[in-house]
Order: C-alpha cells, then sequence, then structure tokens
C-alpha cells in the first residue's frame, strides 16, 4: 500500500506536489497553533490574575503600612505628656503654661497629620475636661456621640477604622477598656482624607476603562469608592465572598452583560478590604473572535498557497532572491559578476546589467580611493608648509629683539638653537617624524622662549613612554600649541609662569596635553574657540591651532584632532588626540576585494 502511495504521489505534477507538501505541514501546524493557542490563552489568563493579585497585595500592603504607621503615631501621642496634663492636669495649670502645652500638643499632631498624604485631621478628644484639640488650632467642645459610637464598635468588632457621618476616623483609646474595664478619659482621632483615598483608588485602575477599586468594611456597612454606580458596588460584594487571607484571591463577576475580574484581599488587623473589579474584555481581550480568524486565515492561506505557491517560486522567488543575495554581497565589498539565468527573460537582461554595474564600480572605487589619497596627501602637505614661514619670522623678531638689547649671549645662544632647528627643518623633509624627534624639536622651541624670557617662564616636559616614541606624527604640531601657550597664556606674566607638556596614551590613542598657569578663557570662548577649530573652509587661510587640528584629523581621521579645556592651574589646556595607526574599513574591504 506505501508502494501505490508512493506511485501516486510520483505521477502527480509539480503543481500538485507542492500542494500536497504544503498541506501536509500546514494541517499538524493548523491543529498546534489551536492546541498553542488555548494553552496561551490558559497562561495569559493565570498571569494576568497573578499580576491582578500582586497589584492588588501591593496597594493593599501600602494602605496596610500606612495605616500601621499612623496607628503607631496615634499610640506614641497617646502617652504625650504635654496631652496629659492637659487632661488631667488642666485645674492646677495657669492660662499662660495652658496655652503653651496646648500649642506643643498642637505642634505634635500638626507634625502626624503632615507624615500622610491621606490624615486629613489629628485630634484629641479629651472627656475629663470636655474639650478637643486638634492640629489645626482649633479648641472646641468635646464630640461625645462620636466617641461612644467609637468605642462602641470598637468593643463590637475590634477594629480601629469607624466610618463615622461622611467621615472615616481611626481612633485609639486610653486607657484601654478592654484591658482595664475603666472608662476612657480620652481618645485620639486621626481623620482620613477620603477625597484622597478616592484618588489612590483611581490612579490604581486608571489604565483599564470600566474598572475600578473599593475599599470596604463588610462588618460596619461602608465603602470607599471611585465608582459612582453604587448599586453596581453593592451586587458585588454580595456576590463576592471576601475572606480574611493573607494573599489575595481573584474570582469572576458577571454584571449585565459584562464580566469582571475581581481582585480582593483584607486586613485582619482592620478588617478593611480592598477589591479591583476590572472587566475581562479589558485584560484578555475577545479570545474567542481570534479563534475564529485563526480558522479563516488558516484555510486563506492554504488557498493563496496552492494558487502562487509554484508562479511565485519558479518566475520570481528563486531568481530575486539570488539576485539580492549578489546585491548584499555588493554590499559587504564583494564585487564578483554573477552566473547567467538559462532563461531568456528579464532576469537574464538584470544579470547582465549586474555584472556590468560591478565591474564599473570596482573601476570606479580604485579611481575614486586613488583621488581621494592624492588629494589628502595634497592638502597635507599644503597645510604643513604654512608652518615653517609663521615660525621663521617669529624667531627672527626674537632673534632682531635680543640684538637691539645688546644681549650677545643670548644671541649667540639663541642663534645655535636657531641654527639647530633649521639643521633639523632642511635635514628632515618627511612629512612625518616620530615623536620622540617632534618632542625634541618642541623642547628647541622651549629653550629659545626662555632665553627671550630670561627665565622667568618655566617649562616641564614628562617623559616620554617607551610605546609612543615611534608613533609617527606631522612635523611641527608640538611647537605650534607652545607658542600659542606662551603668547596668549603667560607671556604677560612676570613670574612664576609655566607650561607643562604631559603625554598619556593606551592601546588605542595617543594624547599630548599642553596647559599653562595663565589667565585662561571663559567657558562661553573656550566653547566658541572649541567649535571653529575646524570650521575653515577650502581656500581659508588656517594657522596656528587650527593648523595643527585640520592635519591631525588628515593624518589620523576625524576623532583625532585638538580638545580644549581649563587646566588645573587655571589656564588653558590643549589635548592633542591622536588615533592610533589602524585599519579603516574601507582600506579592509579593498583589500578582500583585491584578495578576491
Amino acid at each position: 500500500m506505501q508502494q501505490r502511495a508512493l506511485e501516486v504521489f510520483n505521477s502527480k505534477s509539480i503543481f500538485s506536489k507542492i500542494i500536497i507538501v504544503f498541506m501536509c505541514v500546514i494541517a499538524p501546524l493548523c491543529v498546534l497553533s489551536l492546541f498553542i493557542n488555548s494553552k496561551g490563552e490558559s497562561a495569559v489568563r493565570r498571569e494576568i490574575d497573578k499580576s491582578l493579585g500582586a497589584r492588588t497585595a501591593y496597594f493593599s500592603g501600602l494602605l496596610t503600612v500606612e495605616l500601621n504607621r499612623m496607628i503607631q503615631h496615634q499610640k506614641e501621642f497617646i502617652f504625650d505628656r504635654d496631652l496629659q496634663r492637659l487632661v488631667y492636669l488642666y485645674n492646677t495649670l495657669g492660662k499662660y503654661e495652658w496655652g503653651e502645652t496646648i500649642l506643643r500638643a498642637q505642634e505634635k499632631m500638626q507634625i502626624i497629620k503632615t507624615s500622610s498624604t491621606y490624615i486629613k485631621n489629628v485630634s484629641a478628644q479629651m472627656l475629663e475636661t470636655g474639650k478637643v484639640v486638634s492640629n489645626d488650632n482649633a479648641i472646641g467642645t468635646v464630640d461625645r456621640d462620636a466617641v461612644d459610637a467609637f468605642v462602641k464598635q470598637f468593643h463590637a468588632t475590634g477594629s480601629p477604622l469607624m466610618y463615622y457621618q461622611d467621615r472615616l476616623l481611626l481612633g485609639y483609646i486610653y486607657p484601654d477598656a478592654i484591658l482595664t474595664q475603666l472608662k476612657p478619659d480620652y481618645v485620639v482621632f486621626i481623620e482620613l482624607s477620603v477625597s484622597e483615598l478616592r484618588k489612590a483608588l483611581a490612579t490604581f485602575t486608571k489604565d483599564y476603562e470600566g474598572a475600578g477599586a473599593v475599599l470596604a468594611d463588610l462588618q460596619q456597612g461602608w465603602t470607599i469608592t471611585n465608582e459612582q454606580d453604587r448599586t453596581f458596588i453593592a451586587s458585588m460584594l454580595d456576590n463576592i465572598q471576601v475572606r480574611s487571607d493573607k494573599e489575595p484571591e481573584i474570582k469572576s463577576f458577571r454584571s449585565g452583560t459584562t464580566d469582571y475580574l475581581v481582585s480582593y484581599q483584607m486586613d485582619p488587623s482592620t478588617h478593611m478590604a480592598l477589591l479591583v473589579y476590572i472587566p475581562e474584555k479589558q485584560v484578555l481581550g475577545d479570545l474567542s473572535s481570534y479563534r475564529i480568524w485563526f480558522w479563516l486565515l488558516s484555510v486563506i492561506s492554504m488557498l493563496i498557497i496552492a494558487v502562487f505557491a509554484l508562479w511565485v517560486y519558479r518566475l520570481i522567488h528563486k531568481p530575486l532572491t539570488k539576485l539580492v543575495f549578489l546585491f548584499r554581497k555588493v554590499e559587504d565589498g564583494y564585487l564578483e559578476p554573477a552566473a547567467l539565468p538559462k532563461g531568456q527573460d528579464e532576469f537574464r537582461y538584470l544579470y547582465e546589467h549586474f555584472n556590468s554595474m560591478v565591474s564599473k564600480l570596482k573601476d570606479l572605487i580604485h579611481k575614486l580611493y586613488e583621488q581621494d589619497m592624492r588629494a589628502k596627501n595634497s592638502e597635507l602637505k599644503q597645510l604643513q608648509s604654512q608652518i615653517n614661514p609663521h615660525f621663521l619670522y617669529n624667531t627672527y623678531f626674537i632673534l632682531h629683539r635680543l640684538a637691539k638689547m645688546n644681549d650677545n649671549e643670548s644671541v649667540i645662544l639663541f642663534s645655535q638653537y636657531l641654527g639647530e632647528y633649521f639643521q633639523f627643518i632642511t635635514r628632515n623633509g618627511a612629512s612625518e617624524i616620530p615623536l620622540e624627534q617632534e618632542l625634541k624639536h618642541a623642547r628647541l622651541y622651549v629653550d629659545i622662549q626662555q632665553i627671550r624670557f630670561s627665565n622667568r617662564i618655566d617649562a616641564e616636559f614628562d617623559p616620554l613612554p617607551d610605546d609612543c616614541k615611534d608613533v609617527l606624527v606631522p612635523k611641527l604640531i608640538v611647537q605650534p600649541i607652545i607658542e600659542n601657550a606662551y603668547k596668549y597664556g603667560v607671556e604677560r606674566m612676570s613670574d612664576d609662569g609655566l607650561i607643562s607638556v604631559r603625554i598619556a596614551s593606551n592601546p588605542e590613542t595617543v594624547r599630548i596635553i599642553i596647559e599653562d598657569n595663565g589667565a585662561g578663557m571663559d567657558e562661553v570662548s573656550l566653547q566658541k574657540m572649541q567649535s571653529e577649530l575646524g570650521s575653515a573652509m577650502d581656500g581659508e587661510e588656517i594657522t596656528g591651532i587650527r593648523n595643527v587640528h585640520r592635519r591631525l584629523q588628515l593624518q589620523f581621521g576625524k576623532e583625532s584632532g585638538i580638545v580644549l579645556g581649563h587646566g588645573e592651574n587655571g589656564g588653558l589646556r590643549v589635548e592633542l588626540v591622536i588615533m592610533r595607526p589602524q585599519m579603516h574599513e574601507e582600506d579592509k574591504k579593498l583589500q578582500r576585494m583585491t584578495d578576491f
């Protein structure tokens, strides 16, 4: 039978075989997808239940912590000396002492009030004196009805919370009537802000339309909610049997045509329960519609596959995929001609022109690369040539001043230094030199300046690390920066002028840091100068510090150049950043193309 089935399958056309194969593949996938969808629905519901329960527990825990903190404040305040003096020693206190004691007690009640946004008022009901003192600087008459109602419900339920005349009160009796069997002398009430509680409840469910939250004490029969439909709340409380469990519970509730998920948790100490209800559609969506769409999509998918599979694959998909692959290889730098397809259709035309494009592109890349390198070398030599006359006329000005001052010894020493300088220039015509030679030349320039300033300006050079000595850099990049430090930093100082040159290196960069202790620059001028470093346009004269910045960028790339900052001694800090030579990505691609 298997042999017969194989023969029947082999006798079918390619189109039929593809349809059969697709059907064999899609049918199990559809069944598996339906099973996964069902399992996913159950898993999503469990995770939503956990998330809703966790949020309920978290918010309930926050309220419990707030209430416990308020109760702790009550316990501490109940034994306050000022409060007990007002209750038990009121007949012995003078008017001034009575007033001072009340003020101190009110200040402590105000501290309790400001400890939580949920506290609206704090008061002490002093039954012995018939007076009540509150944090709002008011002294009135004891509300005996409220006190009696609280004592009664506290004895009945043990809950410190009482909802009385649209007020939610948290009370504490002294002395404790349950323990001492005595009548209370005074009661400390903390009135909770119902409006703030409603705001908190609204915030808790703001992400879901039609959702809400309820604070309720089922024993006393009071509720606080952000929902105005009291009938709905009463119906939900009647259907949900709230139990005093440590962990939140999730139940379903139906009102009219809407199903709700209800999460609740009760605090055993206060008998207050938090209930959160959310329409199931808000969190689960209409999952049944997904199943319908799933089957519809499966049928449509099979029809589309049957109609277009062969046509797309044979005429378009295969040659187009290959062409896209060839374009991606071109993006990666591999420029190779493609094998032409056997047919004489439009794809053969595309492949022929693709090969022509690759050939021309390869030639253009080589030409542009060579032109770019020639342009960079030409600009680099032009920039470097601007330094030599700049230094030349400055040194001759110095020599002229020394001769005019008849300082023959300085003239002799200066001319010797100058001769050594020009000897360096004439003997080394290369555009790049090791960093060690560049710094040696900079020291020579400093020696020249030492003669000029009669040692009132000193210069310090840190030792050059061994791994930096052979780093090739453009000539005359350090001396112009030192010259700038002399001219604008320390030249006008009468004594104690200082210029320091330090070297910092790592595997990626070499940094030459030049600082002076002159007046420096303000932050605005510093930022302006930094932004103008690379702003010279083609044909514009480039001198000094911008010259060095441009040459470093031409030589080592855009990440190199000059960074300006404030020096440690108050002057200007100039940092020459040199990226260590590494092969750029374009060079790597060109090398790969050449190797290929």
